[in-house]
């Protein structure tokens, strides 16, 4: 039975930006009902266990020090946290771990040559640096986080978020990061059904109705969280709003794989950023803090590292790469885990990216409701877009913004 006050929501995708909203909302008392593509929750956080034992992460990965949304949802589903014990900003190129300074310095100059219109990240660093850029610790790191293409991607929102990186004291949660979606979704219970893919989204009044194969919803609000590619796959009735789709202007998806091997015996954690592509490879420390875990992985950000690792074709061609990178690692070829989330049917990709020249008030557009209907994801997360405390804020963000609603 409803109580008088309560609002019925139903939410499009359980990753933790459709968890964190319907979590927060079942906590308030209201009603509500989550629908899951997948036959797991989560999204792009996944995290899974090879063949030694040690829990590796196929999305989301890294807990910065100041991201405070995250950590707190960890402490409140009391999920201890340990640190990566890896230089995430300062990786280590060439045989050579860049210092602060020096980073600040090439981010400093090359943020000089940022106009007022924006630029590309790619342009601003030639711009900068001359015609070698390509290969500066900076310009890799940038180019890697950003799984897009540095030719198109602005360098008013990545260089600066890059500035704003000081701290290399990234953490991940023990036993996987998946388990912040896990600890939401046994809380939710059956509210939240897996193997349900929504196919529609109309606007009934001042109502809303998700529609799947089998099954229509009708609820007093929608927040749909399901990945930026994915927006044009559902059917809008009477369309997908015209304020988002102007929020959406100059906001695309990019291109993220990840690579896992187990590794005979461990040695101290390091991060290794590859000299010409934009891939590296990390060994974290262990959760105990006394030594590295016997296991590696990489990320590789865009197209053309993506083509050049020959992803399509399975791990072979990286595993060479990495044992290239990584000879202090004895690779254990057999447990090797690929994840390409380019090709992975619910999310077409992996995260969002700026590109140059997109209107500083976009960010806004999206984070405000459509009639019943709200958006959600790190997409709509503004400065913390492409991160999993984006995600979070944007599904805290989107369930106050349900109660808004009039």
């Amino acid at each position: 039975m409803r109580h008088a006050g309560t609002v019925r929501i139903g939410v499009v995708g359980a990753g933790l930006a459709g968890l964190s909203c319907a979590w927060t909302l079942h906590r308030q008392g209201h009603d509500v009902v989550v629908l899951e593509a997948r036959d797991r929750v989560g999204g792009r956080t996944w995290s899974t266990t090879l063949p030694n034992g040690v829990v590796v992460e196929r999305g989301g990965e890294w807990i910065d020090a100041d991201q405070h949304t995250i950590r707190r949802f960890c402490a409140e589903l009391g999920l201890p946290l340990a640190p990566h014990g890896v230089r995430f900003h300062r990786r280590r190129v060439g045989g050579e771990v860049p210092t602060l300074a020096g980073l600040e310095r090439t981010l400093a100059a090359v943020g000089a040559h940022v106009p007022a219109t924006d630029t590309t990240v790619a342009a601003a660093f030639e711009a900068a640096l001359g015609g070698e850029y390509a290969g500066t610790p900076a310009f890799l790191r940038i180019a890697t986080s950003t799984a897009g293409d540095p030719s198109a991607a602005s360098a008013r929102f990545h260089v600066a978020r890059a500035e704003g990186a000081r701290l290399d004291a990234a953490a991940r949660v023990v036993g996987g990061n998946q388990r912040i979606a896990l600890a939401m979704a046994e809380e939710l219970g059956d509210r939240v059904r897996l193997g349900t893919p929504v196919r529609d989204i109309g606007v009934d009044g001042q109502r809303a109705v998700m529609t799947t194969q089998d099954e229509a919803f009708a609820v007093d609000r929608v927040v749909v969280a399901v990945p930026l590619a994915l927006l044009d796959e559902l059917a809008w009735d009477p369309g997908f709003p015209a304020e988002w789709r102007a929020g959406l202007e100059g906001l695309t998806t990019g291109v993220a794989v990840k690579l896992s091997v187990s590794t005979v015996g461990s040695v101290r954690p390091d991060g290794v950023q590859h000299a010409s592509l934009p891939w590296w490879a990390w060994n974290s420390l262990d959760p105990a803090g006394d030594s590295g875990v016997p296991a590696v992985s990489c990320f590789a950000g865009g197209a053309d590292a993506r083509a050049a690792l020959g992803v399509e074709t399975g791990p072979g061609r990286w595993l060479d790469e990495l044992a290239r990178l990584r000879p202090d690692l004895d690779l254990v070829a057999d447990d090797a885990v690929l994840t390409d989330w380019a090709s992975e049917k619910w999310t077409r990709g992996g995260y969002s990216y700026v590109l140059a020249g997109r209107a500083a008030e976009a960010a806004a557009l999206l984070q405000r409701p459509c009639g019943p209907l709200v958006l959600a994801g790190e997409h709509t997360a503004g400065a913390h877009s492409g991160t999993m405390e984006g995600a979070l804020r944007s599904g805290v963000r989107a369930a106050q913004a349900v109660l808004d609603v009039r």
